[in-house]
């Protein structure tokens, strides 16, 4: 076995069910989501989510982001850059967008997509192929304060705010409603629900980095404001409508309203964990109703079609899971990492929604610089390695029950060289670029590896020819990332890697569902926005036990001979 995804993807395509399999397959009826005759999603008997589309056709989503004559992410906001000359030139858009649109729908489905995702434009919609809309309610103001000169939080808690949401829910809605194309609506893209906290707070404020906590910044406003007024009221019956009570919570003197506005403007921590509390119970009451506002704006204009998330740029806290599940039919999230099928899972278990990716692309660095677990001897170019690795993240995706698609990051960018890589699956001159051919080949496969993996058991495979990814509380104090290594005959591979660490696998023992290994972990010097690390050597015992495809336990070991000691999630990926 070269590599493991090369395997995979092999072994999927040669055993692709005939057609028949896929409208055969049986539906829950207590699962559907959404009104017949449009696009709805359902879990089938075998425990997959699929969309169905208005014929009741099982439906594996394969986007691509923002084709538009822009070229860019925004859609309808977006300024006409180097893409839109070309396009007016070639295809006399001023004229008629409709040849544009030709082209488009010609090139997606020559590469086997089979939907537009967020920022299509108008001229897209309602043309034989499925799209998606975009709300952006995080784009309407009047919006709360911000110290740190970045915009703020929609106030949510203004009339003006829901007045601004429903006439552009009703703008964008309205002409929709009976749209068969139409997948269903994103609320937003990769939006925050403010801080919980004032941990880290930067009291210089230097490049703007840091903020108050959402509560503080609400209860600093001007008095009348609609969210000051709510705030207040909401954190007082939290304290017996007591100042008193409330000083000696938090740990500071407040004898009035004025005197938050005081500690906001002298930049002074509240030391209270009863703040603590105070302002994550805020943040979460703020997340719930804005998921519920949107979901009731979206089904007045429109009770037809799916609501499909706000697009999480990363795995949520679970307090945001609770806040958006009465409100949504699908969780959409974007993911640039070769974990994206391990990454996904845990908000898969947690809510047990179908999941719609809603950004991807392998051209980034986990990709391209980390070596895969079976890549011996000479490496491969990043290049190579960037398809190989991409390839096996999508087949896997499509073999995880509750994730129902993904969507390709981006339409247009720039002409990649073997130097640059850049996203786009054309480039600024309107030619295919590299990503093109891959894209097109591996399409292809994954309704029939979706198809193959509900039942062929898979997860429950015997620990002989696979890959293991490997996820510790913390291999080195604030490290976090993973490690993957291969398993050939039984037997560990060569090499452990993961980002800025590589390793070997020193002892190695599964029986009766136990996983027993040893690894060695030689770390480089590595840093992020917060911290430096300094590289060492790192030795662990690691014990883990089975549960299908994924396996839990702990590890003990030394970090640069110092103790580490902590939990351990595993995923294991046979080869097919």
């Amino acid at each position: 076995m070269r590599f493991l995804a090369i395997a995979i993807i092999l072994t999927f395509v040669t055993s692709i069910a005939k057609p028949q399999n896929l409208t055969s397959t049986k539906f829950d009826p207590a699962t559907i989501k959404g009104a017949p005759g449009f696009f709805r999603a359902a879990k089938s008997t075998e425990g997959q989510w699929w969309f169905l589309d208005p014929d009741n056709k099982p439906f594996y989503y394969r986007g691509i982001c923002a084709v538009n004559r822009a070229g860019t992410a925004g859609g309808r906001r977006a300024n006409p850059g180097l893409y839109a000359v070309t396009i007016d030139k070639k295809y006399n858009y001023q004229a008629s967008p409709d040849q544009f649109v030709d082209a488009c729908k010609t090139k997606l489905l020559g590469l086997n997509f089979n939907a537009y995702g967020a920022w299509a434009t108008e001229e897209f919609f309602n043309k034989d192929v499925p799209f998606t809309e975009i709300i952006e309610f995080f784009k309407e103001g009047p919006f709360l304060p911000s110290v740190n000169e970045k915009q703020g939080l929609p106030d949510i808690f203004n009339p003006e705010w829901i007045v601004a949401a429903d006439k552009k829910t009703r703008a964008l809605c309205s002409p929709l409603r009976n749209s068969k194309m139409l997948v269903g609506y994103f609320t937003d893209n990769e939006i925050g629900f403010g801080k919980a906290d004032d941990f880290g707070l930067d009291l210089g404020f230097q490049a703007g980095q840091f903020d108050f906590a959402l509560l503080r910044l609400v209860l600093g406003m001007k008095s009348g404001e609609p969210a000051f007024e709510f705030a207040w009221n909401y954190l007082l019956n939290r304290h017996n409508n007591s100042f008193k009570e409330l000083s000696g919570a938090w740990q500071v003197n407040i004898s009035s309203k004025d005197d938050i506005r005081k500690l906001n403007d002298s930049k002074t921590p509240i030391p209270g964990k009863a703040f603590n509390e105070d302002a994550q119970a805020f943040v979460e009451l703020y997340a719930q109703r804005y998921f519920e506002l949107a979901s009731k704006l979206i089904r007045r204009y429109d009770p037809n079609h799916l609501i499909l998330g706000c697009r999480f740029g990363a795995p949520p806290p679970t307090y945001v899971l609770d806040a958006i599940k009465p409100w949504t039919d699908v969780i959409s999230a974007n993911n640039y990492q070769p974990i994206l099928y391990e990454r996904y899972d845990t908000v898969y278990q947690y809510t047990q929604l179908p999941i719609l990716i809603g950004e991807f692309s392998w051209n980034t660095d986990l990709y391209k610089k980390v070596p895969l677990p079976g890549e011996t001897g000479k490496p491969l170019s990043m290049k190579n390695r960037m398809f190989e690795k991409g390839k096996s993240t999508l087949t896997r995706t499509a073999m995880h029950p509750g994730i129902i698609g993904y969507t390709w990051y981006r339409w247009v960018q720039g002409t990649c060289t073997e130097e640059k890589y850049y996203d786009g699956i054309v480039n600024y001159g309107d030619s295919l670029e590299m990503h093109s051919a891959e894209l097109q080949q591996l399409n292809a496969t994954l309704e029939g590896v979706r198809l193959n993996a509900a039942t062929s058991r898979w997860e429950n495979k015997p620990v002989q020819n696979g890959e293991f990814t490997l996820f510790f509380e913390s291999l080195r104090p604030g490290w976090t990332h993973y490690l993957r290594f291969a398993v050939n005959s039984g037997k560990p591979g060569g090499v452990v890697n993961g980002w800025k660490m590589s390793g070997k696998v020193l002892k190695y023992a599964f029986k009766n569902n136990t996983l027993q290994i040893k690894i060695e972990i030689d770390f480089e010097d590595a840093s992020n926005i917060n911290k430096t690390y300094e590289g060492g050597k790192g030795i662990y015992d690691v014990s883990l036990s089975r549960n299908n495809e994924k396996f839990y336990g702990n590890f003990k070991g030394t970090y640069n001979g110092k103790p580490v000691m902590g939990k351990v999630k595993a995923f294991y990926f046979p080869e097919m």
